[in-house]
C-alpha cells in the first residue's frame, strides 16, 4: 500500500531557497484562500465524529435498545372507529315538520363544531357509563390500565370512569364533510368497539331525545292555550244565546239561500224574510210590468197577429190543416162546379177551422188580460208584506247591535281555538315521529391490529433519539477538547511555523534501526530535515534543540529521527539526550546512560568530550548520553559550561541536536532554548492541549535566540480533518 503525505516544509523545500518564515507565511496566506468561503467543512464533521465514533455507536445502541425496552413495557393499545353523518335538516316522515333554516358559511362550521363538543361532553360520557355499566366493571378499569381503589364510593367510581371515558375519546370532524368520527383507545379490543358504538348510539338517542322534549315543551305550551280558548269560546257562545233568546233574535245564517248557497254573513230570521220576500216582489213586479205590456200591446193589433196566437201550437196545427184543406178546395174548384157536394163538403170544413181558429185566439187573448189581471194583484199583496217586514227589521236592527258584537267575538274565539287545535294535531303527530339529523354512517367493529406500540415508529424514534444525542456528544466533546488537532492549528493558535507533520504509526516504524528508508515516519523526518536546512538564510543551525509542552509527544524520536535524517545526507550529526530528570535516548540507541560519562559528566567536567562521545551504529551520527542525574539539573544546565561545551563539538560536528525535556514545570528546557542557535517545539496531535502548548511556546520564545518553528507528530489522517494536505509515501 502507498499512503503519500506531504507537509507544508516539504512544498517550501521543494520551491527552493528563500526565507521559510516568508515561505511559510506566504502558504498558510494560500491555504487561508483555499479553505476560505465558509460554508460547512464536511471533513471537519467527519473527522469528528470518526474520532468519537465508539462513543456515537454506544450512544445510538442505547437508543435502540431504549426503544426496545419501551416496546417491551408498553402495552398493546386498541384503537375503534365509529363515525356519523351530521345533518342540517331532519328527514321529515309526516311531510308537515317546519323546516329549519338552511346555515352556510361559518355558521355551519360552528353548528359542527357544537356537535363535536356535545359528542365530547361529560353528560355524554356519563350516559355511554351508565349505559355499559362501566362504573361496576373493574375490568373496564383494567382494561383502561387504571382499577378502582379499595373501598371507592359509587360516586367516584362513576366519575374515574367518566375521566377515562373523556380522556381516550377522540372525536374529530372530517375534512369538508359533515362525517364526524368517534374513535376510543382501550387495551381491550372488545371494549374499544362497545364504547365507540355505545357513544354514536347515544348521541343519536340524545338528539332524538333533545327533539323530543323541544315537541313535549310545545304540546304542553299548546294544551294549556287549547284549554283557555276552548273555556273563553263557550262562555261567549253561552253569553250570544242568552241574549239572543232574550232579544228574540233568531240567526238563519245557517241556512240556504233560494239558489242553495251557504249565506256568507249572520242574518235574522226577520231580515232573511225581508230579503227573500223582497226577491218576490221584485220578481212579481217584473211580470206585472210584463203583462200589462203584452195586454197593452194585443189591445191595437189584429187577433191573428198578436204573438201570442201565432205561437200557440193548437193555433199553428189548426192553420196548417186550414192550408191543406184550402188548397183541397181549390183543386175541386177547378175540376167541379161550385155546388157540387165534395166542394160544398170542403168548404164547410174550411169554415169549421175558420170558427176554431178565432175562438182560441179570443181565448189567448182573454188569457193575457187574465195574466195582467193576477199578475197586479200579486205585486200589490207582496209590497203591503215587504213594507211590513221592512219596519220589523229597522226594529229589530236595533236589538242588533250587541248581538252581532257578541258574534265577532264568538266568531274570534272559534277561529283562535281551530287554529291551536289544529297546531295541537301536528304536534302531537310529529312528536311520534322520531325524525333525526344525526344518522350512523359506520359502526365499531373489534380492531384486530393494535396501533400501539408501533415499532417501526420506536425504534426510528430511538435511532434519531441517539442520532440527536450522539450529535450533541461530539458538538460538546469538540467544544471541550482544546487539544491541538491539527497541523494547520500551529500557525493560528501558537503562532509557529509549521515544519513538518509525522504521522502516527506503529512501535516498529519508531525503532529506528528496523525502519526502512521509505517507510511513512522516514519520508516525514526527511521532508522536517529539509524544511530546517531552509528556515534560516545561514543554512542549517549547528545546534537545534527539539522541547514540548509535557512528556509523551514524540520530541525524543523525533529528536533522534532528525539526527539520523542529517546523518543519511553526509552530515556529521550529533545527538545529545539533554533530558537530565528522566533520560530516554539511551534505550533507542541500546547504551547507557551513563556510558562515557555522559552530558552530566561533561557539564561538570569530570569527563572530556572525547570521551562522552559514542558511536550509534549508523555511519556520521554519534550519540552523548545524559549521564548520571545530577542533584539539580536546571543550575547544571544554566550558564557558561553549555555554551562552553557546544562551541567545543561544532568544531567537529555539522549539525548537533539536543534532545530537551519539557518546558511546563521545569526550568531545564528555557535553559538550554538560552544557549543553543535554533528550538523545534514539538506538538502531538490531539495530545497537546492548546492553553498547556500556548504558556509553553511562549516561554521558549521568550529565552530562544531563534524558535524556527513547530513540528506535529502523532497526526493520524484518518481523524483529524485536512487528511488530504499531508502525504506520506511508503514504499515499504
Amino acid at each position: 500500500m502507498n499512503t503519500v503525505h506531504r507537509t507544508q516544509g516539504a512544498a517550501i523545500a521543494s520551491s527552493g531557497g528563500g526565507n521559510f518564515a516568508e515561505q511559510l507565511d506566504e502558504h498558510a496566506f494560500l491555504d487561508a484562500e483555499d479553505q476560505g468561503g465558509g460554508g460547512i467543512d464536511v471533513r471537519a464533521l467527519g473527522s469528528a465524529v470518526y474520532r468519537s465514533r465508539w462513543y456515537v455507536l454506544a450512544i445510538i445502541g442505547l437508543g435502540l435498545i431504549a426503544g426496545v425496552g419501551i416496546i417491551m413495557i408498553t402495552p398493546p393499545l386498541f384503537r375503534a372507529r365509529a363515525s356519523v353523518e351530521v345533518s342540517q335538516q331532519s328527514t321529515k316522515v309526516l311531510g308537515t315538520e317546519e323546516t329549519e333554516p338552511v346555515m352556510g358559511g361559518a355558521e355551519f362550521d360552528r353548528f359542527l363544531q357544537t356537535q363535536v363538543n356535545l359528542l365530547e361532553s361529560r353528560a355524554l360520557a356519563a350516559r355511554v357509563a351508565a349505559n355499559l355499566r362501566l362504573a361496576a366493571d373493574d375490568r373496564f378499569l383494567v382494561a383502561m390500565g387504571d382499577r378502582f381503589p379499595q373501598g371507592a364510593t359509587a360516586e367516584r367510581r362513576q366519575r374515574m370512569v367518566t375521566d377515562l371515558l373523556q380522556k381516550n375519546l377522540r372525536i374529530s370532524l372530517m375534512p369538508n364533510s359533515r362525517i364526524v368520527e368517534i374513535v376510543f383507545t382501550s387495551r381491550d379490543s372488545a371494549i374499544a368497539m362497545r364504547v365507540a358504538n355505545s357513544y354514536s348510539e347515544n348521541y343519536i338517542q340524545t338528539n332524538i331525545e333533545r327533539k323530543f322534549s323541544t315537541t313535549a315543551y310545545s304540546r304542553e305550551f299548546l294544551s294549556t292555550q287549547l284549554a283557555q280558548a276552548k273555556q273563553r269560546l263557550e262562555g261567549s257562545e253561552r253569553e250570544l244565546i242568552e241574549y239572543s233568546r232574550a232579544a228574540k233574535l233568531i240567526d238563519a245564517s245557517g241556512g240556504a239561500d233560494a239558489q242553495g248557497q251557504q249565506e256568507a254573513g249572520p242574518r235574522s230570521l226577520t231580515t232573511a224574510n225581508l230579503v227573500n220576500l223582497n226577491e218576490a216582489y221584485i220578481a212579481a213586479e217584473a211580470r206585472r210590468i210584463q203583462t200589462e205590456e203584452r195586454w197593452r200591446q194585443a189591445g191595437g193589433v189584429p187577433l191573428m197577429s198578436l204573438p201570442e196566437v201565432l205561437s200557440n201550437p193548437a193555433i199553428q196545427a189548426l192553420d196548417e190543416r186550414r192550408a191543406e184543406l184550402l188548397a183541397n178546395l181549390g183543386q175541386l174548384r177547378q175540376r167541379l162546379q161550385p155546388d157540387h157536394p165534395a166542394v160544398a163538403q170542403a168548404t164547410a170544413q174550411l169554415n169549421s177551422i175558420d170558427r176554431q181558429l178565432n175562438a182560441l185566439a179570443v181565448n189567448i187573448k182573454q188569457s193575457l188580460f187574465e195574466q195582467q189581471r193576477i199578475a197586479s194583484r200579486q205585486a200589490q199583496a207582496l209590497a203591503q208584506q215587504v213594507a211590513q217586514l221592512k219596519e220589523n227589521t229597522l226594529s229589530e236592527q236595533d236589538r242588533s247591535v250587541r248581538y252581532n258584537i257578541l258574534k265577532r267575538e264568538v266568531d274570534t274565539s272559534r277561529q283562535l281555538y281551530d287554529g291551536l287545535l289544529q297546531r295541537y294535531k301536528e304536534v302531537s303527530a310529529e312528536a311520534g315521529a322520531a325524525a333525526n339529523n344525526v344518522i350512523a354512517v359506520d359502526t365499531a367493529e373489534v380492531p384486530k391490529d393494535p396501533v400501539s406500540p408501533r415499532v417501526g415508529i420506536i425504534l426510528v424514534l430511538g435511532l434519531i433519539g441517539g442520532l440527536a444525542v450522539s450529535a450533541l456528544f461530539v458538538f460538546a466533546r469538540e467544544q471541550l477538547d482544546d487539544s491541538i488537532r491539527d497541523p494547520q492549528d500551529l500557525e493560528p493558535k501558537l503562532h509557529l511555523a509549521l515544519l513538518g507533520v509525522v504521522p502516527k504509526a506503529p512501535e516498529t516504524l519508531l525503532d529506528v534501526h528496523n525502519t526502512s528508508q521509505r517507510s511513512a515516519v522516514t519520508e516525514a523526518y526527511q521532508s522536517v530535515r529539509t524544511a530546517i536546512e531552509l528556515s534560516s538564510p545561514n543554512g542549517v543551525p549547528r545546534s537545534l534543540l527539539l522541547t514540548s509542552s509535557r512528556k509523551g509527544e514524540g520530541k525524543t524520536t523525533s529528536a533522534l529521527f532528525i539526527a539520523k535524517a542529517f546523518a543519511d545526507i553526509g552530515r556529521q550529526t550529533l545527538l545529545i539526550d539533554g533530558d537530565l530528570r528522566k533520560p530516554s535516548l539511551h534505550g533507542l540507541l541500546g547504551v547507557e546512560k551513563d556510558a562515557g560519562g555522559g552530558l552530566s559528566s561533561l557539564l561538570a567536567r569530570r569527563t572530556a568530550p572525547q570521551a562522552a562521545i559514542l558511536p550509534t551504529g549508523f555511519e556520521n551520527l554519534s550519540f552523548i548520553p545524559s549521564g548520571p542525574p545530577p542533584p539539580n539539573a536546571a543550575q547544571l544546565l544554566g550558564g557558561a559550561p553549555v555554551a562552553d561545551l557546544l562551541h567545543t563539538l561544532q568544531d567537529a560536528f555539522d549539525v548537533i541536536i539536543v534532545d530537551g525535556p519539557p518546558v511546563l514545570a521545569l526550568a531545564d528546557a528555557i535553559e538550554l532554548a538560552s544557549q543553543v542557535e535554533a528550538t523545534l517545539f514539538v506538538v502531538a496531535a490531539g495530545g497537546a492541549h492548546y492553553g498547556q502548548a500556548k504558556q509553553a511556546a511562549r516561554r521558549v520564545r521568550g529565552a530562544a535566540l531563534h524558535l524556527i518553528g513547530g513540528l506535529v507528530t502523532k497526526h493520524d489522517p484518518g481523524l483529524w480533518k485536512g487528511e488530504g494536505d499531508y502525504y506520506m509515501y511508503d514504499y515499504g
